[in-house]
């Protein structure tokens, strides 16, 4: 912990004698504030539309974070980019997990409903309809940027873009140059990257991104209730992981308007000692992990014809193998259980864009045509001393499906200070049926730096293999199930002045058909249902002022969401957040000094009806301190401190872990970034 002491008192001495005004200040680029106000209306928000749009005119709200932002917030896994989102709530699931829960809807399945993109190639899998196990811990050492639609997606990105859609993206071939960058971290965090991208021959470009973290032992005490009120069971968690993501691009152009891109992709994931099955089903044994190994190929085509007519032609194909390692509490003791699973993908996929100005309408079309596969799911029953107990196919094995699609959005100018976003998208499912996907957006610009938005989407995710083939003496599948459905209305007002930009909005949300275990007792068994309706509401809002040197941010939310079949709150989700940070820009703009403190509460550390009783969760407080230096033109210094007053602060546990997860304590990480 030596350097987790340390830090802060280095940071405050450098900040002092920087203020005093070094002879380089005058000779660095740059301001290492964030970008002007007046840039933010023109942000890249293209996960948000197949149209060229900006934050002010597109028909969703979304949140776009950039590398130097998740590099001076210290984030270590593309989720934590996300901290602080009003509306968002980042919360650790099973076996070195993170989930997103988006307005309201924290739950043991909120490892779905929010569909993941790589480089525009979806990646939820057919067994799970989730992306969250399959692909943890992509590194952000090789991606250059990230961007999150709070609310339904459906009608742009078909099933699975139930709350939201989060849009990865990896660095292009065509930005020329070489980066090197190394971080260490308290408690054995170390993270290592590196970039090389170079042109050859006319108008044709490639690069290799390679970027590797991880963690050793963190020894973080975890416990529950004893039986009958008798000592607490604690046990000890290591939260060992090891990531490394690999990505080889080239592009190309023909001088005659054609463009050729195309990706590989490598990555791998470890993790050991996480939070396990929860204590329901792993008593005092709760501990799990995760192994990871993917790999994805994709390829693309843009024709331009004009200004605006164009044509993307893209073809796609990734696989991934998944083993989910987890303790169960058996009569007999203590057991290891294994899932393993083999998955793949394969995608077509056409978008031609258009404008028809006689309508002051902008237009684009997209077909599609995927084929989802489940090679194998099985499940291996280990002693903890490593004997084989048992060996199962899961019933999802050799699940199948084939979707094709038609997205139609159309942007229409409908006067001087009016226009509407308006579309769907048609799903055909070879297991299913179809469905339809609408969204529409009324927007009110009464002067180009503001403007109100009338929001509504409607979103669906189709029902997964684990639900539709279920497991064997466990779950009974249904192959009837239909897709859930939410509609979702929101409110939004946003502005840009020249030191001040703010956003709000009230948002609505009602699910129907929702998926859920129901115990049949004619059979006594459990089985998959479309029995659930939910329902959420609230407000959030954000606020950036920036004025000389300094720049102060704030924001936050109140949310309330519950079951409306019984009535029940989603008590794991925080019902109040607040985030504020205050930073100063030190020399000419080529350091910056921040503090950032978040606070949440109402929330339990269970959800209700587990065998355990939820309880009430103190109010979470983080403080975080960063400082950032351009040291030269090729050297970047960044220190972060996160948890600067050491809080023992807990967070929900999805799977029932009682008494909540244990948060970071005080941690610090130093990152040095050559460019050249």
């Amino acid at each position: 912990m030596a350097i987790t002491r340390a830090l802060p008192i280095a940071i405050a001495v450098l900040a002092a004698y920087t203020a005093c005004g070094p002879a380089l200040a005058g000779t660095l680029p740059g301001n290492l504030l964030s970008m002007s106000l007046e840039d933010l209306g023109n942000i890249d928000v293209s996960a948000s539309s197949l149209l060229p749009s900006t934050l002010l005119s597109t028909a969703s709200s979304i949140r776009t974070v950039s590398r130097g932002e998740w590099e001076r917030n210290g984030a270590r896994r593309p989720l934590e980019a996300f901290d602080g989102t009003p509306g968002v709530f980042v919360m650790p699931h099973s076996n070195g997990n993170q989930v997103l829960a988006i307005r309201g809807y924290a739950r043991l399945t909120s490892f779905t409903g929010v569909a993941v993109t790589l480089d525009g190639v979806p990646l939820t899998d057919l067994y799970r309809s989730s992306p969250q196990y399959n692909f943890p811990g992509i590194n952000l050492g090789v991606m250059s940027q990230m961007q999150l639609i709070q609310g339904p997606g459906s009608a742009l990105y078909g099933s699975d873009a139930f709350h939201g859609v989060l849009a990865l993206r990896t660095a292009e071939s065509d930005e020329p140059g070489q980066q090197v960058a190394a971080t260490a971290g308290s408690k054995g965090y170390v993270e290592a990257a590196a970039r090389h991208a170079q042109a050859f021959g006319e108008d044709s470009h490639w690069s290799l991104a390679f970027s590797a973290n991880g963690q050793g032992d963190q020894t973080r005490t975890a416990s529950r209730p004893g039986p009958t009120g008798s000592t607490p069971i604690s046990v000890m968690r290591e939260n060992r992981f090891l990531a490394q993501t690999a990505v080889l691009k080239v592009s190309s152009g023909d001088g005659a308007g054609w463009k050729f891109s195309g990706g590989l992709y490598l990555h791998r994931y470890g993790a050991d000692n996480f939070q396990g099955l929860g204590s329901r089903l792993a008593g005092a044994q709760d501990l799990g992990g995760l192994d990871t190994r993917f790999a994805m190929l994709q390829a693309g085509f843009k024709k331009q014809y004009s200004d605006q007519g164009s044509l993307d032609l893209k073809a796609y194909g990734w696989r991934v193998d998944n083993d989910l390692a987890g303790r169960l509490q058996l009569p007999t003791g203590p057991v290891q259980r294994d899932l393993y699973s083999r998955q793949d993908r394969l995608g077509l996929q056409a978008i031609y864009r258009d404008a028809a100005p006689g309508w002051r309408t902008e237009w684009a079309l997209a077909l599609a045509t995927e084929q989802l596969n489940v090679r194998d799911v099985h499940v291996v029953m280990h002693t903890l001393t490593g004997a084989l107990l048992s060996d199962k196919p899961n019933a999802a094995s050799d699940a199948r499906r084939n979707v094709h699609s038609a997205t139609l959005e159309l942007n229409s100018r409908l006067g001087r200070h009016w226009s509407a976003v308006y579309g769907g998208r048609v799903d055909q499912y070879s297991d299913f049926g179809r469905h339809a996907s609408p969204r529409l957006g009324l927007i009110y610009r009464p002067h180009d730096d503001a403007a109100l938005k009338l929001l509504y989407g409607q979103a669906f995710r189709a029902p997964s293999a684990a639900e539709r083939n279920g497991t064997a003496n466990t779950v009974l599948g249904n192959p009837d199930l239909k897709p859930e459905v939410i509609d979702s209305v929101e409110l939004v007002a946003i502005q840009h002045l020249s030191t001040l930009h703010w956003q709000a909005s009230l948002f609505k949300t009602a699910w129907r058909d929702g998926i859920a275990i129901v115990f049949r007792p004619e059979m006594r068994i459990n089985q998959f249902q479309n029995v659930e309706r939910n329902r959420a509401h609230g407000a959030t809002a954000s606020v950036t002022w920036h004025h000389n040197d300094w720049q102060v941010e704030a924001g936050g939310a109140w949310v309330a969401s519950r079951n409306a079949s019984t009535g029940a709150p989603y008590s794991i989700y925080p019902q109040r957040s607040v985030n504020v940070s205050v930073a100063r820009s030190l020399f000419d703009g080529i350091a910056r000094i921040s503090l950032a403190q978040r606070w949440m509460n109402g929330f339990n550390d269970i959800p209700a009806g587990d065998v355990f009783a939820p309880e009430r969760l103190p109010t979470y407080g983080r403080l975080d301190l960063s400082y950032r230096h351009a040291v030269s033109r090729s050297l970047t210094l960044t220190a972060v401190v996160r948890n600067l007053l050491d809080r023992d602060s807990r967070v929900p546990s999805p799977l029932g872990s009682v008494g909540g997860i244990p948060d970071d304590r005080i941690n610090a990480t130093v990152r040095a970034a050559w460019s050249f």
